[in-house]
């Protein structure tokens, strides 16, 4: 599950800006399935992927791209060696 905090307004404004928030959100596929909501916040949705048992990506002011593949990296290392159990 990738979520993309944006700022509410005349314009939608992702955080923590444009380049940052494309540079992650679309080479994970960010596209393929989009929802918005002022209701969720990404702690629900975490909870929720934690129950079901789904990757959690979240993407607000403090990503970096960097540290960003470096947690794709780690969540892939974790989901496979998870499926051995």
């Amino acid at each position: 599950m990738l979520i993309d905090e944006v700022q509410y307004g005349p314009d939608w404004i992702p955080e923590p800006d444009l380049k940052t928030s494309a540079a992650t959100w679309i080479p994970v596929g960010g596209a393929h399935h989009t929802a918005i909501s002022r209701a969720l916040t990404p702690e629900h949705l975490e909870d929720f992927a934690e129950m079901a048992g789904v990757e959690f990506l979240l993407i607000d002011s403090n990503t970096k791209v960097a540290d960003f593949k470096k947690e794709l990296r780690r969540n892939d290392l974790y989901y496979y060696l998870a499926q051995s159990f």
